[in-house]
């Protein structure tokens, strides 16, 4: 395959592996690169472990160790390294006679990088490794590699620490088995290279959490029959938008789908929403829409808020309250214990959820006071107003007014009421239980 991937968790030795496979590479005679998103000095390269691997083998006499490169004496063979935010369609074409590029860490490998690399790797019989540890589905890596659309020539293996016959023997094993005592989501993570929580994330536990419970599958859907779908969204005039369809059931919610787009506005988002709901063959309790959907535009003078309106009638349509994210947040860590979703219709709102984290600045130490902004504040700004609402709405109990009849008193009077009949009654016993 001329496209090579190793991915998973902590003390799987993929980096060990894949150095010792670019040693071979170099005194066979060919022309290698190592590869990172980041690169701002060789010290941030795998150099060093490929020096370690040179003499931990004794082949001090086959390689040269210059200051950024390694040079495989008798074969011509070389061993460069890079960090790809340093090159642009221009320069990056000194990268065309390599035969084997590895990229280390390639979760973080944005999709212009991949773009870039994959065709400057032209050679005949060229190659390109990636090694990483998954974090996100949206990650470039994972999409190239894992997703939807696979090519041919391209394969990726799933390596563990459970695939380490060394692992056990090492000080690692150990930290593994207090890191999944101490917090199971995070160690999934950390050693068992599943996608999900990382540092600074705010819904991924509870995420993890539902996929363990079975709460997670294709067997939610909709019920005609059931209370009205509630929908939320985070609109936005020519923005990415987000939207959640809900199911009050008892004890909860059946999260049936999610739906985004970018580039729409109200008047493209009406007749798709309709469409959705028609499917689902639901009847529509309200659609909320945030703050920001009073605001009219140039373009129609009419705000969003005043377009769901016409559409849906204004019984059907209302605006979030204004909150503080915080609440926002505490409220959606609260109401997803009680969620339920369709897997296939809510795959990608599930990854926004997993995605969205807290900015952490390692100069101070500490989290973001707010999300970070990107792609998975779409489908988590969008959840967290349907929390909101559904959190601040009084529960809501079937009731019936109790309406006091006359009755026939047979051989007595006639049309008295019940509270008519106890006030004529005598009063009971002491000793009588009522």
């Amino acid at each position: 395959m001329r496209y090579k991937g190793a991915y998973g968790g902590r003390g799987g030795a993929k980096s060990h592996f894949f150095a010792e496979q670019m040693m071979l590479a170099a005194m066979s005679g060919k022309r290698c690169v190592c590869i990172r998103e980041v690169q701002r000095s060789i010290k941030d390269s795998v150099k060093q472990l490929i020096e370690d691997k040179i003499r931990l083998y004794e082949l001090g006499d086959e390689f040269e160790c210059l200051e950024s490169e390694i040079r495989a004496k008798r074969s011509g063979g070389a061993i460069m390294f890079k960090g790809m935010q340093s090159y642009n369609a221009d320069n990056i074409k000194s990268l065309e006679a390599v035969d084997i590029a590895w990229t280390e860490e390639a979760q973080t490998l944005s999709g212009h990088s991949l773009d870039l690399l994959r065709p400057t790797i032209r050679k005949p019989g060229s190659e390109l490794w990636f090694s990483w540890n998954p974090r996100y589905k949206t990650d470039a890596v994972d999409m190239f590699f894992r997703g939807k659309h696979v090519r041919d020539d391209v394969i990726a293996v799933q390596i563990n620490w459970n695939d380490n016959p060394w692992f056990k023997d090492t000080p690692l094993y150990q930290d593994m088995l207090a890191d999944y005592l101490a917090d199971e989501d995070k160690a999934n993570h950390v050693w068992g290279g599943e996608y999900g929580q990382v540092q600074g994330a705010i819904l991924a536990k509870w995420v993890n959490q539902a996929n363990r419970d079975g709460r997670i599958t294709n067997d939610v859907q909709p019920d005609r029959k059931g209370a009205p779908v509630i929908v939320s969204c985070d609109i936005g005039f020519r923005d990415t938008c987000g939207w959640w369809y809900w199911q009050p059931v008892v004890g909860g919610f059946n999260v049936l789908k999610y739906d985004f787009d970018h580039g729409l506005d109200a008047d493209d988002w009406i007749p798709r929403v309709k469409k959705i709901l028609t499917e689902m063959n639901a009847p529509l309790g309200k659609i909320y829409l945030p703050h920001d959907a009073r605001a009219k535009t140039f373009q129609s003078k009419h705000s969003s808020i005043e377009k769901f309106i016409k559409a849906f009638g204004a019984q059907k349509c209302a605006i979030v309250p204004n909150s503080r994210k915080a609440d926002r947040i505490e409220a959606g860590r609260e109401v997803i214990k009680r969620c339920a979703f369709n897997e296939k219709e809510c795959e990608d709102g599930l990854d926004g959820l997993r995605a969205w984290e807290f900015d952490y600045n390692d100069d101070a130490g500490v989290f973001s006071r707010e999300p970070k902004h990107n792609w998975a504040s779409h489908p988590a700004d969008a959840f967290t107003y349907g929390c909101q609402v559904v959190t601040e709405q009084p529960l809501q109990k079937e009731t019936k007014d109790f309406i006091v009849e006359p009755i026939i008193v047979v051989g007595g009077e006639s049309n008295l009421t019940i509270e008519e009949i106890w006030n004529r009654s005598p009063a009971p016993a002491s000793n009588h239980r009522i």
